[in-house]
């Protein structure tokens, strides 16, 4: 009887240090996802039809860019920042569509196979897609670069940068293409303090904001603007579009069919 007790209050002691781990984690998580940014999903359609067959492929097919929904960030901040890189060139709407258009279609290609699903970038529409083909194509809706100025200097979301798009995926068929899943995604910057947070804290502690500190601050800032950008939207927004491509794949018959038997 002792013996099954001490089994028992070691299986309980296990769990409950799993428990807490996978607490922790998600906590983590959380707070990774707070700081850094996020995606979110909207899912608008998915396929309840017949069964379809398995794609052989994932093409990845260029957003379009309408001309209207790219803001380009004019704050100070972004000024400074594109004379010292000599970037005021790529600082047009159409550089910035063309590159968000690049970075994300790559992006996603590479998610994908990660993900061990064979995916294929494909530009243009010259050349149809071949049939039994996952095609994935979409719209951008908002490319915001937001207010650098704002997010180096206040931080917690002010002047966030966030990227939106309208996706299809669709089974290439002999006939009419078929929508197996239809859903807008969202992708923004994260809540991280700004140098003002940053000044402040220090402030409290040494009772005055001197000059290096507040250099430091700014320097605080610049370092977590890193990640609250259009590129770093467009690199969220391709995993999250990549996982609900991925759950698509797993969530068809063809995922759990037997492998076909050798000839």
């Amino acid at each position: 009887m002792s013996r099954a007790r001490t089994a028992v209050r070691i299986v309980a002691g296990i769990a409950w240090i799993v428990a807490g781990m996978a607490a922790a984690l998600y906590a983590q998580n959380a707070a990774q996802k707070l700081l850094v940014g996020d995606a979110k999903v909207d899912v608008i359609a998915k396929y309840q039809g017949d069964p379809v067959p398995k794609p052989e492929k994932v093409l990845v097919s260029d957003f379009d860019v309408p001309a209207d929904v790219v803001s380009i960030d004019e704050s100070p901040a972004a000024r400074v920042h594109r004379r010292r890189a000599a970037a005021e060139a790529a600082s047009s709407p159409e550089a910035v569509s063309r590159q968000i258009q690049a970075a994300f279609s790559k992006a996603l290609v590479r998610e994908l196979q990660q993900a061990s699903v064979p995916a294929a970038a494909v530009a243009g529409a010259d050349t149809p897609p071949p049939p039994r083909s996952l095609l994935v194509k979409g719209e951008f809706t908002a490319i915001n670069q937001g207010n650098k100025t704002k997010r180096v200097l206040i931080g917690f979301g002010k002047g966030a940068s966030d990227v939106q798009a309208h996706v299809t995926v669709s089974l290439v068929t002999e006939q009419d293409p078929v929508v197996l899943l239809e859903f807008k995604v969202k992708s923004q910057s994260g809540k991280k303090p700004g140098a003002a947070a940053t000044v402040g804290a220090g402030a409290a502690t040494m009772g005055a904001v001197s000059a290096p500190s507040a250099a430091a601050g700014v320097g605080a800032g610049g370092v977590f603007d890193q990640t609250a950008t259009v590129e770093a939207d467009a690199s969220r927004m391709a995993k999250a579009v990549a996982k609900q491509i991925a759950g698509l794949m797993t969530s068809q018959p063809w995922a759990s069919a037997p492998p076909p038997e050798p000839h």
